[in-house]
């Protein structure tokens, strides 16, 4: 069955709505209001009208300064209003980066890639910027005031810092743990045929399958790694909604509105 949520365009990855989504008080977040993506970097034209003609006039880009640099978001002159909120100073989540630069590391660690994403998502609870990041995109979140008009927010490929604000924007917003899961993993799928080939690339550039694996877990999201980030949120906040609160510093009256405006 075609998963309606996954937006496919030829040139920019893991494009999903968060819309439909119920609460458990029984209502559903609005479509046209909430995207998760990959990078912009590569977006063609044809693609940029889609997605102002789709809504989107707020593009939130949580990649570091360097990856910016690297690749820029591609919407100069376009309807989307661009945002850099960068949740590390670098791409710790490894994502962006050349496979070969890490060959030693996965070569000689068979568990680095697990060991490392673990590491980055407890760091997303844990470190002030990445959180203040997380606060910043709650507050263009709240700008975001009229019907049909939606915020974009991505990184490189779209699965562990837009993974993890698409986990705190729907726990704000009311909706179970096990359908957060299930958005969460859906990266997996619905990027599988390019995770294939990254790994079979690397094979035939001769990594040892322990090399792959490793990398495989990097180009992934894993259950592990989101379970790292919950755990810290319990053992330093006790609660996801004391997080939202203490942690990412966002009021009863911001988490209020943000569901007057995101939920029918």
């Amino acid at each position: 069955m075609e998963n309606k949520r996954v937006i496919k365009l030829d040139s920019a990855e893991n494009v999903r709505e968060l819309g439909g989504y119920q609460t458990m008080d029984g209502h559903h977040v609005k479509w046209h209001k909430l995207l998760r993506s990959g990078s912009l970097g590569f977006i063609n034209e044809k693609d940029l009208k889609f997605l102002e003609n789709y809504g989107v006039r707020y593009d939130v880009d949580l990649r570091s300064g360097q990856e910016v640099k690297d690749i820029k978001d591609l919407v100069d002159g376009s309807k989307l209003h661009y945002i850099f909120d960068p949740v590390f100073n670098e791409d710790r989540t490894d994502n962006s980066q050349d496979p070969k630069e890490f060959r030693k590391i996965v070569e000689e660690n068979p568990k680095y890639g697990l060991d490392h994403m673990e590491d980055v998502y407890r760091q997303m609870i844990t470190q002030a910027p990445c959180r203040n990041a997380f606060h910043e995109l709650f507050m263009i979140l709240l700008e975001n005031k009229d019907n049909d008009q939606s915020v974009l927010f991505h990184c490189t490929a779209g699965k562990d810092r837009t993974g993890m604000s698409a986990v705190f924007i729907l726990a704000a917003l009311g909706v179970d743990m096990e359908t957060i899961r299930k958005d969460y993993i859906m990266t997996n799928e619905v990027v599988k045929d390019i995770i294939e080939k990254k790994v079979q690339e690397v094979r035939t550039a001769g990594f040892s399958d322990h090399a792959a694996e490793n990398l495989r877990v990097l180009y992934s999201v894993n259950m592990k790694f989101l379970d790292a980030a919950l755990e810290e949120i319990d053992k330093n906040y006790g609660t996801m909604q004391n997080f939202l609160h203490d942690g990412l510093d966002l009021t009863e009256a911001n988490i209020d509105e943000l569901k007057q405006l995101y939920l029918d």
